[in-house]
């Protein structure tokens, strides 16, 4: 499953010399670089003291995270799970929690293997540990070693895309202008749910909502703000923000993005919620 990935406080080689000033996008196509690109930043943190912690914000279709790296550690955020926040994690257990699993689960995990780990690094006990037992262990410690070879293999020689590879043709069709798109869509009505609006100027604009008291009502943060061109693929109408969000119109006022189905909301920005 491919994860759409932003990078900030880190320069794209994986250095923090010189500081870095802007954040960076790209497409990790699979889970074993997903995991090689955590492990990167997390070495980068471990071995660089600084103020400006590296934060890592994943989005793998619905599902959204932020990942923020102090001193070598994963600290896992669930932004719709208010009392999910900064959860120290290994990069397995993060992937895990992209997939669906729950934190109970993923701690429990990581609990379990901090105790193997502490038993087989334990004193040596010739009563307590017999041969099969430290056979297995043996087996375990090479397969260990085996993925860090592979793993160290894959850093030294891998190098992330900037720009995710879309089927897009730019330019318009026949019959078709961009301002036949222009509109608010919404992912859903619901505290974190997204929202577009395409302006008739061809400006594509994505909102977060957040529940306000004060407003007794949702505000809107805008986290993105691009220039939208309209071409096709294939054969079917296309629109590109900025190289990095396709956006697929559908039926019934539908459009699809980064597999999230938003629909055409019948009214003003301003009736979901006061942009902030």
């Amino acid at each position: 499953m491919p994860y759409q990935v932003r990078l900030s406080n880190i320069n794209p080689d994986y250095s923090v010399d010189p500081p870095p000033t802007d954040t960076w996008s790209a497409v990790v196509e699979d889970d074993d670089d997903l995991i090689i690109m955590m492990n990167r930043v997390a070495i980068t943190s471990s071995q660089n003291s600084s103020h400006e912690y590296p934060v890592i914000d994943v989005v793998a279709g619905s599902v959204r995270a932020t990942i923020t790296v102090i001193g070598g550690q994963l600290y896992y955020t669930d932004p719709n799970a208010p009392n999910r926040s900064n959860i120290k994690v290994v990069a397995d257990g993060a992937l895990q929690l992209l997939h669906g699993s729950s934190f109970e689960s993923v701690l429990q995990a990581e609990a379990a293997m901090e105790d193997e780990e502490a038993v087989s690094t334990g004193a040596y006990r010739p009563s307590g540990i017999g041969p099969r037992v430290r056979a297995s262990l043996l087996v375990v410690l090479l397969i260990i070693f085996s993925c860090m070879v592979i793993t160290t293999w894959k850093q030294l020689t891998y190098r992330p895309r900037l720009v995710p590879d879309f089927e897009f043709t730019p330019g318009a069709l026949a019959g078709v202008g961009i301002r036949e798109y222009s509109g608010i869509y919404v992912e859903g009505y619901q505290e974190g749910g997204q929202v577009l609006e395409l302006t008739d100027e061809g400006q594509f604009k994505l909102y977060e909502m957040w529940h306000s008291v004060e407003l007794a009502g949702f505000t809107l943060i805008q986290i993105e703000s691009l220039p939208l061109r309209l071409g096709a693929q294939g054969d079917k109408p296309a629109l590109m923000a900025d190289e990095f969000f396709l956006l697929l119109p559908r039926d019934e006022g539908r459009i699809l993005m980064s597999g999230v189905l938003f629909h055409r909301h019948i009214g003003a920005l301003g009736d979901i919620g006061e942009v902030q």
